[in-house]
């Protein structure tokens, strides 16, 4: 079965887009058939594989404005294995005409419906937001991965978004499950080791991945690159957390 993930923070600057891009790279190399979909207006995640936005004829915009149609037409390869439905600058204004829709927030779902036998994963990266693309993320996905800095804030952040997804399971989509939350940016100063640690022992313990992803310069010149960063520099620190999490997601498990 077909595992679609949304990468869902409110807060931005956690890594999200760039989990979603070299989590789906690191997956794609260990031979699974993966397709991203970039759901944010600011288009980080197309650009970050190397394409233009404004170059972008089918996009996750009609995707959602025409989901009956299916999401198909939009799907562009971009590596072997790895397939992304593009999103444009514009798309602000698809959050706009959905809300005059009837089942504004499953039309992601439907059209994702046809591809659900195509791909090991769907990995989704909604807008660092609440609103109407990340709900339609929610109700599409089969889990969710929460990426967290170890920040007080974004802990305090994390209490909503476990509300909204609540919400979720007994509104619209009682399937979905928090898949795992990922420690991105790490920087092992003792703030960040004991809010890491504070998580660890907490309820959602088993819930933290192993894997955590370091600050590293690398994995940010290679989203300016257009290129995922085991591409970029396969011997950094950060090539080698996106493996290391590849590998954890794809057995399945987080930190018991």
């Amino acid at each position: 079965m077909t595992r679609i993930i949304a990468l869902a923070n409110q807060k931005g600057g956690v890594g999200k887009t760039t989990t979603t891009l070299n989590l789906g790279a690191a997956l794609a190399e260990r031979g699974r058939r993966v397709l991203l979909i970039d759901l944010d207006p600011q288009s980080n995640l197309t650009m970050g594989l190397g394409l233009n936005p404004y170059e972008q004829d089918a996009t996750a915009y009609q995707v959602l404005l025409n989901a009956d149609r299916g999401a198909g037409f939009a799907v562009q390869p971009v590596r072997e294995q790895l397939d992304l439905i593009p999103a444009t600058l514009d798309m602000a204004a698809a959050e706009v005409e959905l809300m005059m829709s009837l089942a504004r927030e499953s039309m992601l779902r439907k059209a994702l419906h046809p591809l659900r036998n195509n791909y090991d994963y769907i990995l989704i990266d909604p807008p660092p937001s609440l609103g109407l693309f990340t709900l339609n993320a929610l109700v599409a996905a089969t889990e969710v991965l929460i990426p967290l800095q170890p920040h007080p804030y974004a802990l305090k952040g994390l209490t909503q978004l476990r509300q909204t997804i609540t919400l979720i399971q007994k509104d619209v989509n009682p399937g979905l499950q928090i898949g795992g939350i990922l420690f991105t940016q790490v920087q092992r100063n003792n703030l960040a080791v004991t809010l890491e640690e504070r998580l660890r022992g907490s309820a959602l313990g088993t819930l933290v991945y192993r894997t955590t992803i370091p600050q590293n310069v690398r994995i940010t010149e290679s989203s300016a690159s257009g290129l995922p960063v085991i591409e970029y520099d396969r011997s950094c620190a950060g090539a080698t957390a996106y493996l290391e999490l590849a590998e954890e997601v794809d057995s399945g498990t987080a930190e018991s």
